[in-house]
């Protein structure tokens, strides 16, 4: 997030980046990164707003982040993130002119990204789902019989 704000602070004027999450800026990043780890065919890649290495070492930091998060959250607040994601596979425009913005739209063109974020985010909200009885049994069978 530091790495973020710095870039902000060089390329943009406005930018609303904070070091602390509210539940609501954090509920809202969880629900962008999860639809972006499910994102649809790669379209035009956006330049990115920080190099690589920083990118990379920005969102293993918020992966991680949001990894902790998702640890040690309850039952209800995984049930609520969960009811914020969009049913019908849309998603919120994202600004590329902003630096948040441009972020995400690096990560949904990137699968390299997507994985770090998958590898660091998955097990944790795979966990907390079994830890809050979210998956059903018939779903599991369902799962293995395929």
């Amino acid at each position: 997030m530091l790495q973020i704000m710095q870039a902000c602070r060089r390329h943009s004027s406005t930018c609303g980046v904070s070091i602390g999450l509210s539940i609501g800026s954090f509920s809202l990043l969880v629900g962008a990164l999860m639809i972006l780890g499910i994102s649809q065919p790669v379209r035009a890649q956006a330049a990115s707003p920080l190099p690589p290495e920083m990118m990379k070492s920005t969102i293993e930091q918020v992966s991680d982040s949001l990894a902790k998060y998702l640890s040690g959250a309850s039952c209800t607040d995984i049930a609520q993130l969960i009811k914020m994601l969009p049913t019908n596979g849309s998603s919120p425009a994202l600004d590329p002119n902003s630096i948040i913005g441009a972020v995400m739209l690096s990560i949904k063109n990137s699968p390299d990204l997507q994985a770090i974020i998958a590898s660091r985010v998955g097990p944790a909200l795979i966990s907390k789902a079994v830890e809050c009885n979210m998956i059903s049994p018939e779903l599991l069978l369902k799962a293995m019989s395929r």
